[in-house]
């Protein structure tokens, strides 16, 4: 038995041995490893990739030793040739490295301003150079251009991406990882035009959009297609809009009263810059009480001209399923016809009166898709029916299930509505069950 075991443990000896001696390829580094003294441009052998650690375990040059590098640290192993081919790819940058002037830098898939953010860097953070690109010239408010070109950066979290590099501070690194030459840093005042630049450039719109685009929830109520502040551009004119409420003035110029707070003078507008992505406007007006306003960018992958179209299309086609059918009947709650796509016609609901409908209406009115539902709510109904009954001031909510067969409401009067979307409801609701 312990001369099969030896046998055994040989054979796993050399098939390990074996195993190491083969590879997968060679791979460029793109990010150098100071403690094992690899500078980025390495060409290195890997020997297999791990999917479950996410990393490639390569031979360290003139060693017996393996190491364990990231995925997002080398090119994808190839022949020893073709990696040689492509590490001249990265070979005018090849040391190069650049620390972020301004918080909130974007990364973007593409060398074009308004390309998709892949990214959004902080400041003093460190990304790889990798190489440059031709991309689209970024434009100052004054119509000149922005001193700088496109940059490939890598970074430390491993995504690829475009940056202008004029917010860019490009340093060398040795293969030790020592800095050994370093662009001057800019000063202050600098800093903040290049963030007072891209402030100005950005289309800002209310802070509410964005859990609105993320949950997918639009609400027509209170999402317009153009932005809701315009910090004036060349034209020298302030304008905040928001839920169709303007306020606007013509400014001289803009002062730094603080760090990132400036005053557009001669206007009752101050603005606090809190990252590249998000801003806070103060309106002062003497004559009223002063109002505060949180804007944000939206990325590039939000169109919102289509968004709200799509909607619109939506909440059309629902109310279009309820008009095709002649009417809706129920044994307690009378009977139901959709008369038009915003309005209806409604017989023997004295049941509901007067908790819910007011005894003093008439059977008729306007009927729309007003508010939205919550995404935990949208698993049992279809949405909220608004009614607005001729006679009866206020308006009647019902969350509504439309099937082949039926229509069920269920009384939302007491539903919680925030911010124009349904988030629960009411409890002990009445439900109404119509045949059709």
């Amino acid at each position: 038995m312990r001369r099969v075991f030896f046998l055994v443990s040989i054979f796993l000896c050399v098939i390990s041995l074996e195993s190491c001696r083969r590879s997968i390829g060679y791979s460029v580094l793109l990010w150098d490893i100071p403690e094992k003294h690899l500078p980025d441009g390495q060409i290195v052998k890997v020997h297999f990739k791990s999917n479950i650690s996410q990393v490639y375990i390569i031979a360290l040059p003139g060693t017996n030793e393996n190491y364990e590098v990231p995925i997002w640290q080398l090119t994808v192993p190839q022949s020893k040739k073709k990696a040689i081919a492509a590490s001249s790819r990265y070979k005018d940058f090849q040391h190069q490295y650049a620390r972020i002037k301004i918080d909130g830098l974007p990364v973007r898939a593409e060398a074009v301003n308004t390309s998709k953010q892949v990214y959004r860097l902080h400041k003093n953070e460190t990304v790889k150079i990798l190489y440059k690109g031709r991309g689209q010239d970024v434009i100052m408010t004054d119509g000149s251009k922005l001193d700088g070109e496109w940059l490939c950066v890598l970074t430390e979290g491993g995504t690829q991406g475009w940056c202008f590099s004029h917010n860019l501070a490009l340093f060398t690194k040795t293969a030790s990882g020592e800095i050994f030459s370093e662009e001057i840093d800019e000063s202050d005042s600098e800093q903040d035009d290049a963030l007072l630049n891209l402030v100005l450039n950005a289309k800002w719109y209310p802070e509410s959009y964005t859990q609105m685009l993320n949950e997918n929830l639009i609400d027509l109520q209170t999402i317009r297609a153009e932005p809701a502040f315009d910090p004036g551009e060349q034209s020298g004119t302030i304008s905040i809009n928001v839920n169709d409420r303007v306020r606007s003035a013509q400014f001289d110029g803009i002062k730094k009263i603080s760090d990132r707070f400036y005053d557009f003078t001669g206007t009752p507008f101050q603005m606090i810059v809190n990252t590249a992505d998000k801003i806070v406007v103060n309106y002062t007006e003497t004559e009223s009480k002063p109002e505060s306003y949180t804007f944000v960018t939206i990325d590039s992958d939000y169109n919102i001209p289509r968004l709200i179209k799509t909607e619109q299309e939506r909440r059309s086609n629902e109310m279009q399923r309820l008009y095709n059918v002649d009417f809706f009947e129920s044994d307690d709650f009378g009977t139901l016809t959709f008369t038009d796509l915003d309005s209806f016609n409604w017989r023997g609901f004295s049941a509901l009166v007067p908790n819910i409908i007011s005894k003093r209406v008439r059977g008729n009115g306007s009927v729309s898709i007003k508010y939205l539902v919550s995404k935990k709510l949208l698993e049992k109904f279809d949405g909220m029916l608004t009614f607005n009954f001729e006679g009866m001031s206020d308006e009647v909510n019902f969350f509504y299930k439309h099937s082949n067969s039926f229509l069920e409401l269920e009384d939302a009067s007491e539903a919680t509505i925030k911010n124009n979307v349904a988030i629960s409801r009411g409890k002990n609701p009445t439900v109404l069950i119509f045949e059709k």
